[in-house]
């Protein structure tokens, strides 16, 4: 009876064992699957990292809650929803990360499979900041050259928040030139030289920057036509450093080919130089030096050839130049005209030329202290032989007789 006994109660203990055992393993699926579960949907990269809070995963490896499936040696059994038991189970998504202040969305992390359910995917980084917007520079004043100073170009305008290049201020405009003309005239040295009759130049003669006054026959310094000159020069012949005061007679005359080199007049008389000669291949070249005070021509051209005035400077005169409008011999001469300044008076003419034999005048970096094209340039005669006053017949660039572009004219009122 009692072996019985025991032995029924050993049976009993067995068969209770089992369904312990049982039991048991269904409450540890159970407790392995919601464990799977809370794996499976963890929180993504924190919000104020870039990421936004993780999805729960309900692509984890969830094992259904339903009906256990009997694993080998007592499968665990998961709770949760309808999905199958797999290997790890699909990876979670992590939440979708928030774009950074100006850069480039954070990439959400990739989620490492998790074991039983997977593993909540790593919130995306922060992205980083674009570069921040730098203002245009601000445009540079024009250069000024007397005038009004240039207004500063306007800001430019920042770049992209992608950190763009800075925007480019517009130049600034200069003023219009408001530099005044002015002729520096020389101190005489030593005492003043007197001639009573033309000083003959043959090759070269320096004056050492000595005034030179007419005296007795040369005494005069008036419009008188046919007076004699100061100085008379052959041709190929050079005057330089010279003063011319008053009075100064007919100034200088030249035969030919000739050069005045800083020559420098106080006071013209009838004329300050005179080119004659006949040929036309001569040249009279006036380079440096200056004049004043010209009742009426400057330089007066009754010969053949051509006439340069370059690095001149002109005050107080009729006209700066004359190609002779009624000589009794004709010829067709040209003048060219090149960085010169001039201080004119009212009614001022810096060339007069005949059109009717052909002649030319050209201009360039002539320097007007007047307002703008209130003197002629270039004035057109038509020219005789006769003796008559040459009438006018047109002012001003014509591309043919009076040469030049209004960028050659310079007018500082």
């Amino acid at each position: 009876m009692s072996v019985s006994a025991a032995g029924s109660a050993s049976r009993s203990s067995v068969v209770l064992g089992g369904r312990s055992v049982r039991v048991l393993a269904a409450v540890l699926g159970l407790a392995v699957g919601a464990a799977s579960a809370c794996t499976g949907g963890g929180v993504g990269g924190s919000e104020p990292d870039g990421g936004g809070t993780g999805g729960a995963s309900t692509g984890g490896a969830t094992s259904s809650g339903g009906a256990a499936q009997p694993g080998t040696g007592g499968a665990v059994v998961g709770s949760g929803g309808a999905s199958t038991p797999g290997t790890g189970g699909n990876t979670a998504s992590g939440g979708a990360s928030q774009p950074g202040s100006g850069g480039a969305p954070g990439s959400g992390g990739t989620a490492q499979p998790g074991s039983g359910g997977a593993t909540a995917g790593t919130g995306g980084r922060s992205g980083t900041g674009g570069a921040s917007n730098t203002g245009g520079v601000s445009g540079t004043g024009g250069a000024r050259t007397g005038g009004a100073t240039g207004s500063g170009g306007a800001t430019g305008t920042g770049g992209a928040r992608t950190g763009g290049a800075p925007g480019t201020g517009g130049a600034g405009t200069g003023g219009a030139s408001n530099t005044t003309v002015t002729c520096t005239w020389p101190t005489a040295a030593g005492s003043p030289v007197s001639l009573s009759a033309s000083m003959k130049v043959t090759g070269s003669y320096d004056g050492g920057m000595k005034r030179f006054v007419g005296s007795g026959p040369l005494g005069g310094s008036g419009q008188d036509e046919g007076q004699d000159p100061l100085f008379d020069l052959s041709d190929g012949a050079t005057l330089s450093n010279v003063i011319i005061g008053n009075p100064a007679a007919d100034g200088v005359h030249c035969a030919g080919t000739c050069t005045l080199k800083n020559v420098w007049w106080e006071d013209v008389g009838e004329d300050a130089a005179t080119s004659r000669g006949s040929s036309a291949s001569l040249v009279m070249t006036i380079d440096g030096g200056g004049a004043k005070a010209a009742s009426d021509k400057v330089f007066q051209h009754n010969g053949a050839g051509t006439m340069v005035i370059k690095n001149f400077c002109a005050q107080d005169f009729g006209k700066l130049y004359r190609s002779c409008g009624n000589c009794s011999t004709q010829y067709g001469r040209h003048v060219q005209i090149e960085n010169v300044k001039l201080v004119p008076r009212s009614g001022s003419v810096v060339a007069g030329v005949n059109s009717n034999y052909n002649d030319t005048a050209t201009f360039k970096k002539v320097t007007v202290q007047a307002k703008a094209d209130s003197i002629t340039i270039c004035q057109r005669f038509t020219g005789n032989n006769t003796g008559d006053e040459p009438p006018k017949n047109g002012a001003g660039a014509d591309g043919k007789t009076c040469v030049y572009q209004p960028a050659d004219i310079v007018w500082t009122p």
